[in-house]
C-alpha cells in the first residue's frame, strides 16, 4: 500500500517552542550560577528528551541540584510559557486540514513529556486532530534512538513505507531515518548538509504543503 499516515514531531514543527526550551534552560542554570547561551542550547539539546537534557547540564557543570530537579524546573517553565505565549508554527492548520482531507492518518512522535504535550494540545486545540500520540519520554531511549517512531508505527499498525515524518532537528531526523521512515525536514536551517538525505527540505510548513499540493488534491 501507499502512504497512509503522516507523523509529526512537535517542538519546532507544530509549535514555536524552541525559544521556550532555551529560555527555561538558561534560567534554571543561571539560578545555579552557570551562564549558558542560546547557541549552546541549540547545539547540545535541540530535539532531545528532557531527562537527557537535564542530565547533560548536571554532568557538564556539576550542578548542586539533581537531574530530576533540573528536569522538573525546566518543564514547569516551558509549560507556563506554552500556556501563556504558545503559537502554532506557520502553516500548521493548513497542513493538518490538507493531510486529513487527503485521507492521511495523523500521529505525533515527540521527545517532549506528557505535561508538555498536554500544554501544547490545550493551547493550540489539537486534541481532535491526532489519531496517535507518542512520547519518547515513555520509551527506554529518546531521539536520536528510533524507539518513539517504532511505537508510533505500532500504534498506527503501519509499516515504515506507509508513513512519512516531519522533523526539524538533526536528532529527530536521525531517529526517523533509523526507523526507516522517509522524512521531510521543515526548519530554518533546512538547507544544511546534515539534512541532505531528507525526502524534501523546506523553511516552513506552508512551503511543504505547497510542494505536496498536487498529491493532496
Amino acid at each position: 500500500m501507499g502512504v497512509q499516515a503522516v507523523i509529526f514531531d512537535m517542538d519546532g514543527v507544530i509549535i514555536d517552542s524552541e525559544g521556550f526550551w532555551q529560555r527555561a534552560q538558561i534560567e534554571v542554570l543561571a539560578e545555579q550560577g552557570i551562564a549558558i547561551t542560546v547557541e549552546e542550547c541549540e547545539s547540545a539539546t535541540k530535539g532531545k528528551r528532557i531527562d537527557d537534557i537535564a542530565r547533560l547540564w548536571c554532568e557538564r557543570y556539576a550542578l548542586s541540584i539533581s537531574s530530576q530537579q533540573a528536569e522538573e524546573q525546566i518543564v514547569a517553565r516551558v509549560c507556563a510559557a506554552i500556556r501563556s505565549e504558545g503559537v502554532a508554527m506557520s502553516g500548521l492548520e493548513q497542513a493538518l486540514r490538507n493531510f486529513r482531507a487527503a485521507g492521511y492518518r495523523l500521529a505525533l512522535a515527540t521527545s517532549s513529556c506528557k505535561q508538555i504535550i498536554e500544554a501544547v494540545f490545550d493551547q493550540l486545540k489539537l486534541w481532535d486532530w491526532f489519531d496517535v500520540v507518542c512520547s519518547a519520554d515513555e520509551e527506554p531511549f529518546g531521539k536520536p534512538h528510533p524507539a518513539v517512531y517504532h511505537k508510533a508505527m505500532f500504534k498506527l499498525a503501519l509499516e515504515a513505507g506507509e508513513c512519512r515524518v516531519i522533523e526539524d532537528s538533526l536528532s529527530g531526523f536521525t531517529a526517523a531515518r533509523r526507523a526507516k521512515i522517509e522524512t521531510f525536514v521543515v526548519a530554518a536551517d533546512y538547507q544544511d548538509v546534515k539534512f541532505a538525505t531528507a525526502l524534501g527540505r523546506y523553511p516552513t510548513l506552508d512551503e511543504l504543503i505547497d510542494a505536496l499540493q498536487p498529491a493532496l488534491t
